[in-house]
Protein backbone atom coordinates (compact mmCIF):
# COMPACT_ATOMS: atom_id res chain seq x y z
CA UNK A 1 0.00 0.00 0.00
CA UNK A 2 0.86 3.71 -0.27
CA UNK A 3 2.12 3.85 -3.94
CA UNK A 4 -0.59 6.35 -5.06
CA UNK A 5 1.01 9.01 -7.13
CA UNK A 6 -1.91 11.22 -5.28
CA UNK A 7 1.71 11.88 -2.76
CA UNK A 8 4.38 12.30 -4.87
CA UNK A 9 4.29 10.92 -8.50
CA UNK A 10 2.49 12.55 -11.45
CA UNK A 11 -1.36 13.28 -10.79
CA UNK A 12 -3.95 13.56 -13.54
CA UNK A 13 -7.18 14.86 -11.62
CA UNK A 14 -8.58 16.06 -7.87
CA UNK A 15 -9.38 13.98 -5.58
CA UNK A 16 -9.83 16.72 -3.05
CA UNK A 17 -12.69 18.73 -3.67
CA UNK A 18 -11.67 22.75 -4.73
CA UNK A 19 -11.29 24.47 -1.84
CA UNK A 20 -9.91 22.06 1.19
CA UNK A 21 -6.85 23.53 1.82
CA UNK A 22 -6.06 21.73 5.82
CA UNK A 23 -3.38 24.06 7.41
CA UNK A 24 -0.06 22.49 6.41
CA UNK A 25 2.26 24.71 7.60
CA UNK A 26 5.04 21.64 8.10
CA UNK A 27 5.81 21.33 4.20
CA UNK A 28 4.58 18.03 3.57
CA UNK A 29 3.98 17.10 -0.05
CA UNK A 30 0.35 18.19 -1.32
CA UNK A 31 -1.96 16.39 -1.77
CA UNK A 32 -2.22 17.47 -5.41
CA UNK A 33 -0.05 19.68 -7.92
CA UNK A 34 -2.77 21.98 -8.28
CA UNK A 35 -2.49 22.90 -4.12
CA UNK A 36 1.12 24.36 -3.15
CA UNK A 37 2.69 23.39 -0.34
CA UNK A 38 1.56 26.35 2.12
CA UNK A 39 4.78 28.98 2.94
CA UNK A 40 3.46 31.17 4.77
CA UNK A 41 4.76 31.69 8.57
CA UNK A 42 3.75 29.00 11.39
CA UNK A 43 1.96 30.90 13.22
CA UNK A 44 -0.90 31.77 10.55
CA UNK A 45 -3.57 30.14 9.09
CA UNK A 46 -3.68 29.92 5.50
CA UNK A 47 -7.30 29.28 5.21
CA UNK A 48 -8.46 32.67 6.89
CA UNK A 49 -4.71 34.62 6.71
CA UNK A 50 -5.44 34.91 10.86
CA UNK A 51 -3.10 34.31 13.22
CA UNK A 52 -2.92 30.74 14.73
CA UNK A 53 -3.54 30.20 18.52
CA UNK A 54 -0.51 30.18 20.56
CA UNK A 55 1.08 27.05 21.14
CA UNK A 56 -0.06 25.53 24.45
CA UNK A 57 2.87 24.80 26.42
CA UNK A 58 2.34 21.25 27.50
CA UNK A 59 0.72 20.86 30.99
CA UNK A 60 2.05 17.11 31.91
CA UNK A 61 5.45 15.74 30.73
CA UNK A 62 6.01 12.78 28.68
CA UNK A 63 7.87 11.04 31.32
CA UNK A 64 4.62 12.02 33.60
CA UNK A 65 2.67 10.45 30.67
CA UNK A 66 4.21 7.36 30.15
CA UNK A 67 4.69 6.85 33.93
CA UNK A 68 0.81 6.73 33.72
CA UNK A 69 0.84 4.38 30.84
CA UNK A 70 2.97 2.01 32.94
CA UNK A 71 0.83 2.21 36.22
CA UNK A 72 -2.28 1.13 33.90
CA UNK A 73 -0.87 -1.89 33.12
CA UNK A 74 0.29 -3.11 36.36
CA UNK A 75 -2.99 -1.55 38.04
CA UNK A 76 -6.02 -1.63 35.02
CA UNK A 77 -8.29 0.29 36.98
CA UNK A 78 -10.98 2.58 34.73
CA UNK A 79 -9.37 5.29 37.01
CA UNK A 80 -5.90 4.52 36.10
CA UNK A 81 -6.88 3.89 32.11
CA UNK A 82 -8.42 6.99 31.80
CA UNK A 83 -5.51 8.94 33.74
CA UNK A 84 -3.01 7.66 31.02
CA UNK A 85 -4.98 8.55 27.95
CA UNK A 86 -5.63 12.33 29.69
CA UNK A 87 -2.06 12.68 30.37
CA UNK A 88 -0.96 11.31 27.05
CA UNK A 89 -3.68 13.98 25.21
CA UNK A 90 -1.88 16.67 27.79
CA UNK A 91 1.31 16.07 27.02
CA UNK A 92 0.77 16.36 23.50
CA UNK A 93 0.08 20.08 24.03
CA UNK A 94 -4.16 19.59 24.89
CA UNK A 95 -6.15 18.93 22.06
CA UNK A 96 -5.68 21.80 20.10
CA UNK A 97 -1.74 20.84 19.78
CA UNK A 98 -3.15 17.33 19.07
CA UNK A 99 -5.52 18.38 16.63
CA UNK A 100 -3.14 20.73 14.93
CA UNK A 101 -0.30 17.97 14.87
CA UNK A 102 -2.82 15.73 13.00
CA UNK A 103 -2.46 17.67 9.52
CA UNK A 104 -1.50 14.49 7.06
CA UNK A 105 -4.32 13.03 8.54
CA UNK A 106 -6.83 15.42 8.04
CA UNK A 107 -5.51 15.52 4.78
CA UNK A 108 -5.93 12.28 4.05
CA UNK A 109 -9.84 12.25 5.72
CA UNK A 110 -10.52 14.64 3.49
CA UNK A 111 -9.56 12.69 -0.12
CA UNK A 112 -11.28 10.02 1.66
CA UNK A 113 -14.76 11.87 1.94
CA UNK A 114 -14.06 13.60 -1.23
CA UNK A 115 -13.96 10.85 -3.74
CA UNK A 116 -16.67 8.39 -1.61
CA UNK A 117 -19.34 11.37 -0.86
CA UNK A 118 -22.34 11.72 -3.23
CA UNK A 119 -24.94 9.19 -4.55
CA UNK A 120 -23.66 5.73 -5.16
CA UNK A 121 -24.35 6.42 -8.96
CA UNK A 122 -21.82 9.57 -8.61
CA UNK A 123 -19.59 7.55 -6.10
CA UNK A 124 -18.57 4.44 -8.67
CA UNK A 125 -18.28 7.49 -11.58
CA UNK A 126 -15.57 9.12 -9.24
CA UNK A 127 -14.15 5.60 -8.97
CA UNK A 128 -13.96 5.10 -12.17
CA UNK A 129 -12.60 8.10 -13.41
CA UNK A 130 -9.51 7.75 -10.83
CA UNK A 131 -9.03 4.80 -12.66
CA UNK A 132 -10.72 2.11 -9.93
CA UNK A 133 -11.81 -0.85 -12.37
CA UNK A 134 -15.12 -2.90 -10.82
CA UNK A 135 -15.98 -5.49 -13.65
CA UNK A 136 -15.29 -9.11 -12.63
CA UNK A 137 -13.33 -8.04 -9.50
CA UNK A 138 -14.14 -8.55 -5.94
CA UNK A 139 -15.21 -6.27 -3.32
CA UNK A 140 -12.19 -6.96 -1.75
CA UNK A 141 -9.52 -6.27 -4.61
CA UNK A 142 -11.22 -2.76 -5.68
CA UNK A 143 -11.19 -2.01 -2.04
CA UNK A 144 -7.58 -2.37 -2.08
CA UNK A 145 -7.27 -0.49 -4.50
CA UNK A 146 -8.97 2.25 -3.52
CA UNK A 147 -7.02 2.25 -0.28
CA UNK A 148 -3.62 2.26 -2.40
CA UNK A 149 -5.11 5.01 -4.40
CA UNK A 150 -5.09 7.22 -1.19
CA UNK A 151 -2.99 5.92 1.68
CA UNK A 152 0.12 8.15 1.34
CA UNK A 153 3.69 6.79 1.33
CA UNK A 154 5.18 6.27 4.18
CA UNK A 155 8.19 8.42 3.68
CA UNK A 156 8.14 9.99 7.39
CA UNK A 157 6.11 8.71 10.95
CA UNK A 158 3.12 10.69 10.39
CA UNK A 159 2.83 9.10 7.09
CA UNK A 160 3.32 5.74 8.04
CA UNK A 161 0.62 6.29 10.91
CA UNK A 162 -1.82 7.53 8.44
CA UNK A 163 -1.00 4.38 5.76
CA UNK A 164 -1.03 1.45 8.70
CA UNK A 165 -4.59 3.37 9.62
CA UNK A 166 -6.18 3.90 6.34
CA UNK A 167 -5.13 -0.01 5.81
CA UNK A 168 -7.02 -0.86 8.93
CA UNK A 169 -9.84 0.72 8.51
CA UNK A 170 -10.58 -0.56 4.90
CA UNK A 171 -9.61 -4.06 6.25
CA UNK A 172 -11.86 -3.48 8.75
CA UNK A 173 -14.54 -3.03 6.30
CA UNK A 174 -13.98 -5.76 3.76
CA UNK A 175 -13.64 -7.94 6.81
CA UNK A 176 -17.33 -7.27 8.07
CA UNK A 177 -19.01 -7.21 4.87
CA UNK A 178 -20.54 -3.87 4.97
CA UNK A 179 -19.67 -3.13 1.02
CA UNK A 180 -21.75 -5.22 -1.92
CA UNK A 181 -20.47 -3.81 -5.06
CA UNK A 182 -23.41 -5.59 -6.45
CA UNK A 183 -25.47 -3.22 -4.88
CA UNK A 184 -24.98 0.63 -5.68
CA UNK A 185 -26.69 1.57 -2.30
CA UNK A 186 -23.72 0.21 -0.12
CA UNK A 187 -22.12 3.46 -0.66
CA UNK A 188 -23.64 5.38 1.56
CA UNK A 189 -23.64 7.60 3.96
CA UNK A 190 -22.86 5.30 6.87
CA UNK A 191 -20.08 3.90 5.04
CA UNK A 192 -18.30 7.04 4.81
CA UNK A 193 -18.77 7.54 8.08
CA UNK A 194 -17.51 4.25 8.98
CA UNK A 195 -14.26 5.40 6.89
CA UNK A 196 -13.84 8.84 8.00
CA UNK A 197 -14.00 7.59 11.84
CA UNK A 198 -12.24 4.18 11.24
CA UNK A 199 -9.21 6.13 10.27
CA UNK A 200 -9.13 8.85 12.91
CA UNK A 201 -9.75 5.86 15.34
CA UNK A 202 -6.88 3.87 14.25
CA UNK A 203 -4.70 6.88 13.88
CA UNK A 204 -5.26 8.54 17.54
CA UNK A 205 -5.04 5.16 19.01
CA UNK A 206 -1.42 3.56 16.79
CA UNK A 207 0.15 7.20 18.05
CA UNK A 208 -0.63 7.04 21.61
CA UNK A 209 0.54 3.30 21.39
CA UNK A 210 3.56 4.86 19.78
CA UNK A 211 4.22 7.71 21.99
CA UNK A 212 3.33 6.70 25.33
CA UNK A 213 3.27 2.96 25.32
CA UNK A 214 6.95 2.40 24.78
CA UNK A 215 8.22 2.40 28.07
CA UNK A 216 5.12 0.61 29.30
CA UNK A 217 6.00 -2.26 26.84
CA UNK A 218 9.69 -2.36 28.03
CA UNK A 219 9.43 -2.38 31.59
CA UNK A 220 5.90 -4.81 31.35
CA UNK A 221 6.50 -8.61 31.92
CA UNK A 222 2.79 -9.92 31.12
CA UNK A 223 2.29 -9.08 27.45
CA UNK A 224 -1.31 -10.19 28.40
CA UNK A 225 -1.61 -7.43 30.51
CA UNK A 226 -0.46 -5.25 27.96
CA UNK A 227 -2.91 -5.89 25.80
CA UNK A 228 -5.24 -5.78 27.80
CA UNK A 229 -4.54 -2.29 28.61
CA UNK A 230 -4.18 -1.61 24.70
CA UNK A 231 -7.63 -3.20 23.89
CA UNK A 232 -9.22 -1.28 27.10
CA UNK A 233 -7.85 2.22 25.65
CA UNK A 234 -9.17 1.09 21.96
CA UNK A 235 -12.27 0.96 23.48
CA UNK A 236 -12.65 4.44 24.78
CA UNK A 237 -11.33 6.06 21.76
CA UNK A 238 -13.56 4.19 19.17
CA UNK A 239 -16.37 5.09 21.53
CA UNK A 240 -14.96 8.81 21.55
CA UNK A 241 -14.82 9.06 17.89
CA UNK A 242 -17.73 7.16 17.28
CA UNK A 243 -19.73 9.28 18.92
CA UNK A 244 -18.78 12.28 17.20
CA UNK A 245 -18.72 11.67 13.69
CA UNK A 246 -22.57 11.03 12.89
CA UNK A 247 -23.14 14.76 13.93
CA UNK A 248 -19.91 16.09 11.72
CA UNK A 249 -19.76 13.62 8.78
CA UNK A 250 -22.32 13.60 6.48
CA UNK A 251 -22.67 13.36 2.51
CA UNK A 252 -23.08 17.18 0.71
CA UNK A 253 -20.88 19.33 3.04
CA UNK A 254 -19.17 21.88 0.97
CA UNK A 255 -14.85 22.07 0.82
CA UNK A 256 -15.13 24.77 4.17
CA UNK A 257 -17.63 22.83 5.91
CA UNK A 258 -15.68 19.85 5.50
CA UNK A 259 -12.25 21.11 6.72
CA UNK A 260 -14.07 22.36 9.76
CA UNK A 261 -15.79 19.35 10.79
CA UNK A 262 -12.76 17.13 10.19
CA UNK A 263 -10.84 19.28 12.25
CA UNK A 264 -14.07 19.50 14.88
CA UNK A 265 -13.87 15.74 14.73
CA UNK A 266 -10.33 15.68 15.80
CA UNK A 267 -10.52 18.67 18.16
CA UNK A 268 -13.81 17.00 20.08
CA UNK A 269 -11.90 14.07 20.22
CA UNK A 270 -9.10 14.55 21.37
CA UNK A 271 -10.89 17.52 24.19
CA UNK A 272 -12.75 14.25 25.23
CA UNK A 273 -9.56 12.48 26.16
CA UNK A 274 -7.70 15.43 27.90
CA UNK A 275 -10.70 15.70 30.13
CA UNK A 276 -10.89 11.87 30.70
Amino acid sequence: MGTSNLYGGPKTSSLLPQGYAPDDNQGQVAALDSIPECDMPEQENPENGQPFAPIVEPSVSWSQARSSMSKAVRNRTANNIKTAISNYTKALGGHTNATRQAVKVRNTAGILYSLLSGTPETVKKKLEEAGVRFEGRTTNDVFREICNLIAPIPNDLEDALVNNALQKTFSDIIVNNDVDLDLLDSFSEELLQKLVGGLLKHYIFDKLIMQSGQTALVRCDNVESLRNLEKAIKQYIDGIVDGVVPDLVRSGINPTDLNRAIEALLDVSYQQMEEL
